[in-house]
């Protein structure tokens, strides 16, 4: 079999780099500023996805790299080929050549730091050949004893906190809270519905497979519960942050686990993530349509809101595969406002209460606000490279995204060593690096931090608790 596989996969690497050479080279002679700067950007970038294979990999820098990947290089060909126009807000950016090359020069400078980071990483484990391996670490007593009795009161708390958050908003993307709870009991129901419940069946899974030698059963609560949050959330990319994990630690582990796996289970498991995940993406359409506009009431020009839906969904479907991803349009905003160091210290300790009066909202010319501003809220996501081009330096860029990736490193390997469990640091580096390269407000993206800290070492320790 595996005589088979190796050429086939080798074939295929060649194929879609050659694809990817050819692009590149098109694109190079139809993109207006200098080729010099583009193929340097392109070549930074080339270096950060090839840094992603070497082992010890990280799940964190892998999707990090996938999110920066589409949030500026793809971005780039896609406006050299076709020149398209920008769906989200640029500011003063004139689309003049010193300008493209300035945003090149600044998503590179983003990339170098991450690549740096993770070369240094690289070297630091370089005589650690098993470092990458995950301890075995047997499931907690408490859970073997009690799994069943578990297992249905986290079902039922998926779905209970997932359909109140479908009725009071407590984590709604554009739609703020409807219902405030005591001790901000609010904010807990938003963390559980956005990450927490997803962190806590990766741990049931992981603990399930280790008491059982099994995994079929067990991965269809977080499909499950990967549409339940992406519904009630309005959020198509929460269902690909919750399920998608799964599928790289198998496959980064397929030896150790895909044998845990019955076939018939796998091609069952294949076919619900792709049909939940499609029911999701039109349900989430389906919602933000009826909430946005008024619970139908009021639709632009009185249209049906059947055909309102379903003209939303073949306008915005075709958008998602470029336009959805954060990072270029931020960084030309930003090029065509003031820069100072000054500038940057104002931007990261903004409140975000103020939500569409801040810095970088100004900046980026938002023009889809909202005209109901306390019930719902629509901004514009910088990204940390654009907010360090704020800056207005190049060093500070490369220095900054260095750091953010140390600090992205190091979670991932705190997590392993409090948990040792692959589902868990897949899942919370997909969701440590999505929350990182949106952020607008500096003060979110650090609460988000430490609730994930502190929901690994919680995690961490009831495994280790003896009952």
């Amino acid at each position: 079999m595996s005589r088979t596989v190796a050429p086939q996969a080798m074939l295929a690497a060649a194929a879609g780099i050659t694809l990817i050479s050819a692009g590149v080279i098109i694109a190079s002679s139809l993109y207006r500023g200098s080729n010099l700067v583009f193929f340097f950007f392109n070549a930074c970038f080339f270096a950060l996805v090839a840094l992603a294979l070497p082992r010890p990999r990280l799940y964190v820098y892998t999707f990090a790299v996938a999110f920066l990947v589409l949030g500026f290089w793809l971005k780039v060909m896609f406006h050299a080929l076709a020149a398209p126009g920008f769906v989200e807000p640029v500011g003063d950016f004139s689309n003049t050549s010193a300008e493209w090359d300035s945003a090149l020069l600044v998503a590179a400078c983003g990339a170098l730091g991450v690549t740096a980071s993770r070369l240094a990483h690289l070297w630091w484990f370089r005589s650690a050949i098993e470092s990458d391996r995950i301890q075995a670490k047997g499931p907690p007593r408490w859970f073997v004893r009690w799994e069943k009795s578990i297992w249905l009161l986290t079902i039922f708390l998926i779905i209970v906190i997932n359909a109140a958050n479908l009725q009071f908003a407590f984590y709604q993307i554009g739609v703020r809270p409807k219902l405030l709870l005591p001790l901000r009991g609010h904010v807990l129901l938003a963390w559980l519905v956005n990450i927490g419940l997803a962190l806590w069946v990766a741990a049931l899974v992981w603990w399930h497979y280790q008491a059982r030698g099994t995994l079929g059963r067990g991965l269809l609560v977080p499909i499950v519960e990967s549409f339940l949050s992406s519904t009630s959330a309005f959020s198509r990319i929460n269902f690909l942050l919750h399920a998608l994990p799964y599928a790289f630690a198998i496959a980064d582990r397929r030896r150790q686990l895909l044998i845990a796996i019955n076939r018939r289970w796998l091609y069952l498991l294949l076919a619900a993530s792709l049909v939940l995940f499609m029911v999701a993406a039109v349900t989430v359409f389906s919602l933000r349509v009826y909430h946005y506009y008024g619970y139908a009431t009021d639709l632009p020009g009185n249209e049906p809101l059947a055909g309102h839906i379903q003209r939303t969904i073949s306008k915005q479907v075709p958008l998602l595969f470029i336009h959805r991803w954060v990072g270029l349009e931020g960084v030309l905003a930003v090029g065509a406002a003031e820069r100072s160091p000054k500038r940057l210290v104002e931007v990261l300790v903004e409140s975000p209460k103020i939500s569409t009066e801040s810095i970088f909202q100004r900046t980026a010319k938002t023009a889809y606000i909202s005209e109901n501003p306390e019930q719902f809220v629509f901004l514009a996501n910088a990204g940390p490279v654009a907010i360090l081009w704020f800056s207005g330096s190049l060093v500070i860029v490369f220095l900054g995204m260095a750091a953010v990736a140390v600090v992205m490193f190091a979670t991932e390997k705190a997590a392993c060593h409090w948990t040792g469990n692959p589902f868990l640091l897949a899942l919370s580096g997909a969701a440590l690096s999505n929350t990182i390269i949106q952020t607008t407000f500096s003060y979110l993206t650090l609460i988000f931090l430490l609730q994930l800290w502190l929901a690994l070492a919680f995690l961490g320790a009831l495994q280790r608790l003896k009952l």
